[in-house]
């Protein structure tokens, strides 16, 4: 039996709030979008540094993103 585990790719800026509780870094008109994320998916733990070619959406704020992010999942 095997257990699914379920990450979510983070863009730096929310990587940082919800690593650190820091939104200095997260616009003010996608703050109610992350604090949202962060109460719906409780304590996450850094897993790894993430940079997929192209455009893709951070799970956290919704953003379309490029370049590097972080991937999170449940400890």
């Amino acid at each position: 039996m095997s257990i699914a585990t379920t990450v979510y790719q983070l863009c730096t800026s929310c990587a940082v709030a919800v690593a650190y509780g820091d939104m200095s870094g997260i616009d003010t008109d996608n703050a109610t979008e992350v604090l949202a994320f962060m109460e719906n998916h409780g304590y996450l733990v850094p897993a790894d540094d993430i940079d997929p070619p192209g455009y893709w959406l951070c799970e956290c704020c919704g953003l379309d993103q490029l370049g590097a992010g972080r991937i999170f999942t449940h400890d």
